[in-house]
């Protein structure tokens, strides 16, 4: 398997390429998004409540309820990006972070990674958005009105499904 660059185009944030790959005698082409490395926080509070953002986001044109997430800057180890990430999306603070899991998004055309974290030890605080983010709402959900809002599509977000899949608290 061979595979040549056909064509390059460099967004705000990402790098798109184009490949051709020649498997046996059929030429195929390839589409492949460089994302950098991203971070996912679950926040919770006490035992069984849940922080969650709602945000617009632009690809789907709809709000979302999902879990804080973001990118992570070049050469930012995920656990300070994760901490960042919490504190820009919903002023938390978390005293303790633990890594619980790690994954491919959608590795079928792109490169983006995400490492998955439990907040606790919470402290609200005052919320400091990146230029261009608009989060909706910030709101406290019990584990159960999540599982209920999962089941009747009203969460769609993967990375909020796993993250509560690998905390446990599914």
């Amino acid at each position: 398997m061979r595979k040549k660059l056909i064509k390059k185009c460099k967004g705000n944030v990402i790098l798109f390429e184009v490949f051709e790959e020649k498997i046996g005698k059929i030429k195929i082409k390839r589409d492949v998004v460089n994302f950098p490395k991203t971070v996912g926080i679950l926040p919770l509070v006490g035992k069984n409540k849940i922080v969650l953002i709602k945000q617009f986001r632009f690809p789907i044109k709809k709000e979302i309820w999902e879990i804080p997430a973001g990118k992570l800057n070049k050469g930012e180890k995920p656990e300070i990006g994760a901490k960042r990430e919490l504190k820009e999306e919903t002023g938390y603070v978390a005293k303790e972070l633990k890594k619980i899991g790690e994954f491919y998004l959608s590795p079928g055309y792109s490169t983006e990674y995400m490492y998955l974290f439990l907040a606790k030890g919470l402290k609200k605080g005052k919320q400091i958005l990146d230029k261009g983010e608009k989060i909706e709402e910030v709101k406290i959900f019990s584990r159960k009105e999540i599982l209920k809002m999962i089941k009747a599509g009203k969460i769609l977000d993967a990375k909020t499904i796993l993250a509560l899949f690998f905390s446990g608290l599914t």
